[in-house]
């Protein structure tokens, strides 16, 4: 199992890792520029007061044990809660802001001694009315400190309660605004480069990394309030809708993306049965969040996105072991990821306070998330080419193999059957000469039966040997059957075959086999030589040669024949 390389691997690695600690510095700087802005002190309690009415007068000193600062972080409540809250040193003009877009379903109340009555919600923000709808915001009445909130949604109820003027309030939006725009221009740009390398390679893997980038980009769009901001009139339960359907699709791309990737229907069935079963669930809650809308939904998606990021680890790291290497970055990815859910899980269920990184954790881990997915692809792109190149070598070295004589290692009769016309058409069109040599050892059957069939083998080797010293290497030697050879000679006439042909008789007569036995032999061979002539066939040529062999047979052996156009002449030592 390879987990990752040393040397420049390693390098390279940890200034990925550096690149992505500064984007995230870079995010959370932009995101909590609130941070430093100092607050009115406004101090919360929660009541024992679950009713759609606001309590009676002397409910309200009924508390819980402790009050909350500005961040309050509740939990999933399937009934309205209610909120005391105490205001201090606000000035004429300011606002009640809610920072949580979710939350929706809010009413501030001013109560004396005649009674409670609503504060009218803004409904319009300078020249914005979108930011209104996009965070809940009452203007607060003037001369009075002690206020009633009550809040009732399907969503957590986890929001900081601040008091803005007209400028914190734009400069607040502004700070939000240049991180989710690093956000979304990060998201677009790896929309776009991922596009381009789907048209060109036409890999599914890139489309379900496509559709979980833009699941991911419309989940935030919701979870940030800039639907509302751009469309005020759409309301809180169609962006609840649209988001947990975007949870959805984010979940099921990332499944159908995990599941191609590291090919599990093959490698891993059984994981690969989870996260197909997975991806029917996530339809049938996308759904529900549309016909059924509450709290139970979230819950239900919240029990989803466990098992999906349980799928995700369990078949990265199973990849990882089967020594699929590129499986690394799948892992960093949903190990990235899972950091952020759990973050948002923990402040969904009031287990962990409401603060900067459980709001926008979940939004870190989807960017650090959305670019460990797109180098996870180029690593198995870039494996899969270097996996393409060695399968097309190969293929090159069988093909090659396929053509050559085992016994020997010259071509086979196969490669004479398709280079022979190739050789003829060229010459056709070029008017370029070409000859053939046909040659076989003398009395191979008597050599054979006397020392043997090894023995028979090693003298077609050394025979073998002996032409290649001859021939030239653009010159193909091929074993046409048996004992005999024939060699393709390009651009060469009669009396160059006739010359190579005589060299390579006198060459086997003169250079002795040495035998197992350590004793040594001399061996002759007869060539028939034959050029080719105008509109000759590969076949009638190939004929010829043939004849001119055994002409040299029938007159005694150990001597060249060639094969003319006006006869049959023949030369011997």
């Amino acid at each position: 199992m390879q987990w990752g390389g040393g040397g420049e691997s390693g390098r390279g690695m940890g200034r990925l890792w550096l690149l992505l600690t500064a984007m995230v510095v870079l995010l959370a700087w932009e995101l909590a520029g609130e941070a430093s802005r100092p607050q009115p002190n406004v101090s919360l309690w929660v009541l024992d007061h679950q009713g759609q009415q606001p309590p009676e007068k002397g409910a309200l000193t009924t508390v819980t044990a402790e009050s909350l600062d500005e961040q309050v972080s509740l939990g999933l409540k399937a009934h309205p809660v209610w909120l005391r809250l105490r205001v201090v040193g606000a000035l004429p003009g300011q606002r009640l802001v809610l920072s949580n877009p979710l939350v929706q379903g809010v009413e501030l109340l001013v109560c004396d001694d005649s009674g409670c009555r609503p504060v009218e919600r803004e409904t319009h923000f300078a020249d914005d009315p979108g930011l209104a709808a996009a965070l809940p915001q009452f203007r607060l009445p003037v001369a009075t400190n002690d206020l009633l909130l009550r809040v009732e949604t399907d969503q957590a109820i986890r929001f900081n309660v601040q008091v803005l003027d007209d400028v914190d309030l734009h400069r607040y939006w502004r700070d939000l605004l240049l991180g989710q725009g690093l956000y979304f221009g990060l998201i677009a740009g790896l929309v776009i480069y991922n596009s381009l390398l789907l048209f060109s390679l036409r890999d599914t893997n890139y489309l379900w990394y496509l559709g979980f980038l833009s699941g991911a980009g419309a989940y935030f769009l919701c979870q940030n309030g800039l639907l509302l901001l751009y469309f005020p009139q759409m309301g809180a339960r169609l962006n609840e809708a649209l988001l947990l359907t975007a949870l959805s699709v984010i979940s099921i791309c990332g499944l159908q993306f995990c599941r191609r990737f590291l090919m599990t229907a093959r490698q891993d069935p059984r994981v690969d049965s989870l996260m197909r079963w997975l991806c029917w669930l996530l339809a049938l809650a996308a759904a529900i969040a549309w016909l059924l809308p509450s709290f139970l939904t979230v819950v239900f998606y919240s029990l989803l996105g466990v098992l999906t990021l349980t799928a995700f680890l369990l078949s990265s790291v199973r990849g990882l072991w089967r020594g699929f290497r590129a499986a690394q970055w799948l892992l960093m990815a949903w190990s990235v990821l899972v950091v952020g859910v759990v973050l948002l899980l923990l402040v969904t269920y009031g287990l962990s306070p409401h603060n900067f990184w459980t709001l926008h954790g979940f939004q870190i881990g989807s960017a650090l998330e959305a670019i460990l997915l797109s180098l996870a692809l180029a690593d198995r792109i870039s494996l899969l080419q270097r996996e393409r190149e060695t399968l097309l070598e190969e293929k090159a070295r069988l093909h090659g193999m396929s053509y050559l004589d085992g016994l020997t290692g010259v071509h086979n009769r196969r490669y004479l059957d398709e280079a022979l016309p190739a050789a003829v058409a060229q010459a056709e069109v070029s008017g370029r000469p070409l000859s053939l040599i046909m040659l076989d050892i003398d009395n191979f059957k008597r050599f054979n039966d006397g020392w043997g069939h090894a023995e028979g083998d090693r003298a077609l080797q050394h025979l073998g040997k002996v032409i290649e010293e001859v021939v030239r290497d653009i010159d193909p030697v091929c074993r046409y059957g048996g004992e005999e050879f024939v060699i393709l000679l390009k651009e060469r006439d009669e009396h160059q075959a006739l010359d190579i042909a005589e060299r390579i008789r006198k060459g086997l007569a003169t250079t002795p086999l040495t035998l197992l036995t350590g004793e040594q032999v001399l061996l002759t061979c007869t060539l028939g030589v034959a050029k080719r002539l105008e509109g000759e066939s590969a076949s009638a040529l190939l004929r010829r040669a043939d004849q001119a062999l055994y002409r040299g047979k029938y007159a005694g052996r150990d001597r060249v024949v060639l094969n003319a156009s006006g006869g049959v002449a023949s030369t011997t030592s």
